[in-house]
């Protein structure tokens, strides 16, 4: 009983901000993958100008990322190639930057289609469709086939990484970045973002269109998992003026950090 008023407090914290329910399961055919990613960052003839205005462009994007917790509602398209079908929902996803990441999506009849919670060092992924609960921690083999790792790396600490190299023009600014076992290749012009990670035998990549990062209503983006084509198209309907309870990071479940 102590249980069940646990799960329902920690996960009525983020109703209020959830719309209706989300579209039917529908057939469709996958839009192509990412195109150009990355042109190559480690080109030579890089100039000593070059170098300290792509560290500049990085410094300057790194200091504008949100400092406060934030709440959007989103809609989502998930698209597999292996079936060739889609699904759409919408629902909600709070993030507290640096921290963690909570996202409820909601499919046909008010069903939760998508329950996530992502933090530094630990995560849960629910999917009850399909009936797959995954928990774990730091171990990549723990979230074989889900993306947590980006997850980790775009929501809680965007652009984080110790620069490796770096090359900058007018229009626009490229980067690689090492991140903890990871390699993250960026490239922006601004307002498009384009971020291809790398890890042990995983890949990823993400694609975003924005004004800046700190969050608005009408962004869009594109993941893409590169083993197994899987494409998730996201859009920001609204970011809302209040920041979420500070409940809806703790952990779903209620167990600590030892219990892994």
């Amino acid at each position: 009983m102590t249980y069940c008023f646990r799960w329902a407090r920690r996960t009525l914290t983020l109703l209020p901000f959830l719309p209706g329910c989300g579209q039917a399961v529908s057939r469709g055919t996958s839009t192509p993958l990412v195109p150009e990613l990355m042109r190559d960052a480690s080109k030579p003839r890089l100039s000593q100008a070059e170098w300290t205005q792509a560290r500049a462009r990085l410094a300057h994007l790194r200091s504008v990322q949100p400092a406060r917790s934030y709440v959007e509602r989103i809609r989502l398209t998930l698209r597999d190639p292996r079936s060739g079908q889609a699904l759409q929902a919408r629902g909600a996803v709070a993030v507290s930057p640096g921290n963690a990441v909570r996202m409820i999506l909601l499919g046909p009849g008010g069903t939760t289609a998508l329950d996530m919670w992502v933090t530094k060092s630990r995560f849960r992924f629910v999917l009850p469709a399909l009936k797959l609960e995954r928990r774990g921690g730091i171990d990549q083999a723990a979230w074989k086939g889900l993306p947590i790792g980006m997850l980790r790396w775009w929501f809680l600490s965007p652009l984080d990484g110790r620069l490796l190299l770096g090359r900058s023009s007018p229009l626009e600014s490229s980067w690689v970045l090492r991140d903890g076992g990871s390699t993250v290749t960026l490239r922006t012009d601004g307002h498009r973002f384009l971020a291809l990670r790398r890890e042990g035998e995983s890949v990823e990549a993400v694609e975003w269109v924005s004004r800046g990062l700190v969050p608005q209503a009408g962004e869009h983006g594109r993941y893409v998992e590169g083993r197994s084509g899987l494409q998730v198209d996201l859009f920001v309907e609204e970011v809302l003026p209040k920041e979420p309870y500070p409940e809806a990071f703790e952990d779903p479940d209620g167990e600590s950090a030892t219990s892994l």
